[in-house]
């Protein structure tokens, strides 16, 4: 063969070799970016599942916080409404007639007392007691002395005995039937809420 040849045969091999060669690094190239973007959309649906989860549970606890926070706030409401209508059923107590509201003493005066105590009279009800108090008294048959007015207490009256001391008052009454006062009004304020 002559040289001529042989180059010739030798640039053929060498070209097809290199054809090869080249095929077959073109063939791994492309299975290595298909890999490499199969695995990219892979991390990215992942990491996009994960974002979405931690969205979804991030979303749960601010409703359920907002949820816990709009029923704190109404139960405050609801709460300062109650304490409202209570302090209103005092003043409504006070508003009574003179002969009306000691009526209304007398009966909590004879309820508590046991005999032979002395009744102070309250510094702001004193007027108004100290004429009207001792009929109602009367009325009731309890056997109390009424005093004067005493720096103890502003509004009704202080039923003062041996080891006893009551006071006995609007706001005292409130507060001694504070439970049953609370949920009456509750059932009346609140009562198309109860219902489904």
């Amino acid at each position: 063969m002559a040289l001529a040849d042989i180059i010739r045969r030798i640039e053929h091999d060498t070209t097809a070799d290199a054809a090869t060669l080249v095929g077959a690094a073109e063939a791994e190239a492309t299975r290595v970016r298909h890999e490499a973007r199969a695995s990219a959309k892979e991390r990215r649906e992942s990491e996009l599942a994960h974002a979405e989860r931690l969205a979804k549970d991030d979303a749960r606890t601010r409703l359920a916080s907002a949820r816990l926070h709009g029923r704190d706030r109404v139960l405050v409401e609801k709460r300062e409404l109650i304490n409202r209508t209570l302090r209103n059923a005092i003043e409504h107590i006070l508003a009574l007639p003179d002969a009306e509201y000691a009526a209304l003493l007398a009966r909590e005066i004879d309820a508590a007392a046991r005999g032979g105590e002395t009744v102070a009279l309250g510094q702001r009800d004193a007027d108004r007691l100290r004429s009207a108090l001792p009929a109602a008294l009367e009325a009731t048959g309890t056997d109390v002395e009424v005093a004067e007015a005493t720096d103890s207490i502003e509004q009704g009256v202080v039923l003062i005995g041996t080891r006893m001391r009551v006071e006995i008052s609007p706001a005292a009454l409130v507060e001694s039937h504070r439970a049953e006062l609370e949920a009456r009004v509750s059932s009346v304020l609140f009562a198309s809420e109860e219902t489904p």
